[in-house]
């Protein structure tokens, strides 16, 4: 059977905080973001150890592939098409580099400038084409499966230093310009391919929805994040306010999923991710909610866990059912990559 390659966190962490994660991503650290930091992952769902971020690679098995339905290259194939590049980058391998626990070496950004250190190329190439794909709109909760490439390029690690203009945002380094720059030096060429795959129908049980409506000005919601503008954190509320809760704990042998003013799309997307399957919401609900879900985290625990399984907790506490389904995903598949060339 053909596996399949996600870049996820090694660190196990007992929470999941998706507000703490926006504010986090606000820096920019991609290598911050990519190893987690004890912030986005848990042991949550069927799919054992998952992850709502990107960082390390796990190897998962594939889901039904009935057939390619696209594959478009990802490159600058055409010459009215100008990516921007580094004015002068620097890609030197960490031989004595020891991971902690997986982790690469972390990252920082000073204004036109990026220095990654110690990550695996295909970290590198989930940030650039997945994470900051466009260098505008960050996505935290993709997670793509890559397939093909050497086994070296998740287990060789490399620190890239590179400048450019001093207003380039790090959007635009992490993503458009650190794709350039695997191209160049890592000789990589990547596609994407769009495949039928067995997902999640989310609809609505047989009782009725046990949805909690989001009363508005209970808290504020984060503001969304523009990586093409200056990042800082999110501006203080006055006495008495606060920002929307979206987090998942560990409490014991369950997991506790507690989230404000997010839609039933998002509530799919971020918490239920981890079934390892697509979940399309297919309720007709529109509107924000607050959750509440609690329930045991894979069959690995369910035997000391004291809540229902998540199919059976979807239904007990929000009056929400998974039906299995087909749908597309996404794959980025690599057609060739070599060792970087000398700087």
């Amino acid at each position: 059977m053909t596996k399949l390659r996600f870049n996820v966190p090694v660190k196990l962490c007992v929470r999941i905080d998706v507000s703490f994660v926006n504010a986090l991503a606000r820096t920019l650290h991609l290598m911050t973001i990519m190893n987690c930091l004890a912030i986005v992952v848990v042991r949550l769902g069927i799919a054992k150890t998952v992850v709502l971020a990107i960082a390390r690679t796990a190897t998962l098995s594939t889901p039904l592939v009935v057939g390619i339905i696209s594959a478009p290259a990802i490159r600058a194939q055409s010459a009215s098409e100008i990516r921007p590049k580094f004015e002068v980058a620097s890609i030197k391998p960490c031989k004595d580099f020891v991971p902690v626990g997986g982790r690469g070496g972390g990252g920082a950004f000073s204004p036109g400038r990026m220095n990654l250190t110690c990550q695996t190329v295909e970290g590198y190439i989930q940030a650039a084409y997945i994470l900051f794909a466009n260098g505008t709109n960050a996505k935290f909760f993709s997670l793509v499966p890559i397939e093909g490439g050497p086994s070296w390029i998740n287990s060789d690690r490399y620190t890239i230093t590179a400048k450019a203009e001093n207003r380039t945002t790090p959007g635009i380094m992490q993503g458009p310009m650190l794709q350039t720059l695997l191209e160049d030096r890592f000789k990589l060429r990547i596609h994407r391919e769009t495949r039928e795959v067995h997902a999640y129908a989310l609809t609505v049980a047989k009782r009725g929805p046990k949805l909690q409506a989001f009363k508005p000005g209970s808290c504020t919601p984060r503001p969304p994040i523009d990586l093409t503008k200056p990042q800082s954190p999110p501006p203080a509320l006055a006495p008495g306010e606060r920002y929307c809760a979206s987090l998942g704990t560990s409490k014991g042998p369950n997991i506790v999923v507690d989230a404000e003013g997010m839609s039933l799309d998002d509530f799919a997307k971020i918490f239920l991710r981890p079934l390892g399957r697509p979940v399309i919401n297919k309720t007709g609900i529109t509107g924000t909610f607050n959750f509440h879900l609690v329930y045991a985290p894979d069959e690995d625990t369910r035997s000391e866990a004291t809540a229902p399984s998540i199919f059976t907790a979807l239904q007990q506490q929000l009056g929400l059912q998974l039906e299995s389904t087909k749908s597309t995903g996404e794959f980025l598949v690599i057609d060739h990559v070599e060792k970087p060339s000398g700087n």
